[in-house]
């Protein structure tokens, strides 16, 4: 049977008359929330409009159910594969192994570890791209972490240096905004003390219930005022430096923290909708996917480990530039199916 755009006006049938089919639904999707573009839409034409789009989908389905899956399958939600699993007792070896490969492509285990893959991808692109893992601005997302391992072993040199502000090299707006950066940074601390002071008191006292205490008797008319007082206290620098190997390691820790933070979807500064459903993040070379393979997969995630991993990654962006990277696993199926049909 033939699929005609719901909504729109057909030649077949009535104005008042809507045909009920899933696909249907599924076009609808893929036009007004995935934003998929048409491949045979001409480049100097002005963008089609939504109901030129379902027309065109609606068509590419009636002449070919694969095509459009070649073509549109990777847009799909996982649970529109479902009708398609139905059709493809009916349809041809080509459609049933699009099908098939699109389960794969949808299934929980490799959506995971795509958007592991595109966030791991982004990372690369913002350390050399934007400022977001330099270190003051790691420190700033993160500043308890970072005075445990890093910035209470700092000498007051190295302080001056990290905070130092070129006064010749920026403007009177990037001064406030870097001064609003820093109190952002110190109420953001003091929440971290305070919270890992309340956990602290939980602890002690869940040990203490289980402890015996003879019972105490309050007067009628007794009640405990509540401490409001903050806990936490004004940091203090140690007085005798660790050895640079360990300062080193230390450091290496808090980068492999934030890295690990970016990854698992923590940084609550970060759209990671606009990662996790960009494809240009899916150009990861084996020798990329290697070194990240690595990382991830190492039970200690050494310092030698992590410049490792991301030597590879920087060698794997010089080849990527020389236009040396294999496509998609999927995409070479579906042109290897499309040459097929």
């Amino acid at each position: 049977m033939n699929v005609q755009p719901a909504h729109i006006k057909s030649d077949n049938i009535e104005e008042n008359e809507s045909v009920e089919d899933p696909i249907n639904d599924i076009i609808d999707y893929l036009v007004r929330c995935a934003k998929i573009s048409f491949k045979n839409a001409q480049l100097d034409k002005k963008e089609l409009r939504t109901s030129d789009r379902i027309r065109m989908a609606c068509d590419m389905y009636n002449r070919s159910p694969t095509e459009f899956l070649i073509q549109f399958g990777k847009y799909l939600a996982p649970y529109h594969l479902k009708y398609f699993e139905n059709s493809a007792e009916n349809g041809s070896v080509e459609f049933r192994e699009c099908v098939q490969r699109l389960n794969q492509y949808h299934s929980d285990v490799s959506r995971h570890k795509r958007i592991r893959n595109r966030r791991y991808n982004a990372l690369q692109k913002f350390k050399t791209e934007t400022d977001y893992f330099s270190e003051k601005q790691m420190m700033y997302r993160n500043p308890l972490l970072y005075e445990q391992l890093v910035g209470q072993y700092l000498t007051d040199e190295e302080i001056w240096e990290r905070d130092r502000v070129d006064i010749d090299g920026v403007s009177f707006l990037n001064i406030v905004l870097e001064t609003v950066d820093r109190n952002q940074m110190r109420e953001t601390k003091n929440e971290q003390m305070l919270h890992e002071e309340l956990e602290s008191d939980i602890s002690s006292a869940h040990i203490q219930d289980n402890v015996y205490k003879p019972e105490t008797y309050k007067q009628w008319g007794e009640f405990e005022i509540p401490d409001t007082t903050p806990k936490y206290k004004p940091e203090t620098r140690l007085q005798s430096m660790i050895p640079a190997p360990e300062r080193r390691l230390l450091r290496e820790e808090f980068v492999r923290e934030m890295y690990n933070s970016f990854i698992e979807g923590r940084d609550t500064d970060i759209d990671y909708h606009t990662i996790d459903f960009d494809e240009n993040y899916d150009d990861l070379k084996q020798l990329s996917q290697d070194a990240e393979d690595k990382y991830f997969d190492s039970e200690a995630n050494d310092g030698q480990t992590l410049e490792e991993h991301m030597t590879l990654t920087e060698e794997y962006g010089r080849q990527s530039t020389n236009g040396n990277i294999d496509e998609d696993p999927l995409d070479k199926f579906m042109n290897h199916i499309s040459n097929k049909v």
